[in-house]
């Protein structure tokens, strides 16, 4: 049963299950991101992030398309201008990447320009067959952002996305499963259902160990061998003043399933 649910027009926003389903709802235009998206999903990953009875966030598209990039209509005027969507952008991308929440993507279709670097933002991707990440900036003139240069190297290795930048041509999801980039391709009507399995099999772990191993990474991306074994030491000391910790130990030594809080 939905705890909670608020529908905008072009963004969904619902928590089942300790799952934030974020569903982006431009059908018509594959979901490409215009002023009236971009700000609304900028209010629901703020709204994730701080909402207490959201312990996993999924992002998703309606109809055929994960998103289809900024939808090109706005670069005629000052709604598309740099210095008007960037710290929108900024503030999306960094959150779905920072926030100490697992964040999955499920990508029903295309994930295209800034629909890639919300999927490539999330730590988790699963896709159907048929979906593809593209980054065809070089197509209209431009270079690429929404931090697809940080996040797309990082995933894939430098070559192969320079190959995609320089080419603007899709890497498709059977190919980006075998480099990594995507975790899992299942097929278009199992993929909900086998993402809110893995979501709420999440939301039901322990909420703070699943945070610090989130931060963990993160911070080992940019430390030396001895700065992350540090951090992974610093964080783990707290963890074991949590009484989730208390509860894992308690449940190994019982031999039974734990039941964590959260706490």
């Amino acid at each position: 049963m939905a705890e909670a649910r608020t529908d905008v027009a072009v963004v969904g926003y619902e928590v089942e299950n300790g799952v934030a389903w974020i569903r982006l709802n431009r059908p018509d235009r594959m979901n490409a991101v215009n002023g009236e998206l971009r700000r609304g999903l900028v209010d629901a990953v703020k709204r994730a992030e701080r909402d207490e009875s959201a312990k996993v966030l999924v992002v998703t598209g309606s109809g055929r398309a994960f998103c289809a990039g900024a939808d090109v209509r706005e670069f005629g005027n000052r709604e598309g201008a740099v210095d008007a969507i960037r710290g929108e952008y900024e503030l999306v991308l960094g959150r779905l990447h920072e926030m100490p929440k697992p964040t999955i993507a499920a990508l029903n279709g295309v994930a295209a320009g800034i629909g890639a670097s919300l999927a490539l933002a999330c730590d988790i991707r699963y896709s159907v067959p048929g979906a593809s990440f593209v980054e065809a900036f070089v197509k209209i003139g431009l270079t690429v952002d929404g931090g697809a240069t940080w996040l797309l190297p990082r995933l894939i290795g430098t070559g192969r996305a320079l190959e995609m930048m320089y080419t603007g041509e899709p890497l498709g999801a059977e190919e980006a499963a075998r480099m990594g980039l995507v975790n899992r391709v299942v097929a278009p009507e199992e993929l909900e259902p086998v993402v809110r399995a893995l979501a709420e099999r999440l939301a039901a772990g322990p909420t703070q160990a699943l945070g610090a191993i989130k931060r963990s990474v993160n911070h080992a991306m940019h430390s030396t061998l001895e700065e992350a074994i540090e951090f992974e030491f610093l964080l783990q000391g707290v963890q074991m003043q949590n009484e989730d910790f208390r509860e894992g130990v308690s449940a190994f030594l019982e031999k039974r399933q734990p039941r964590f809080q959260g706490r």
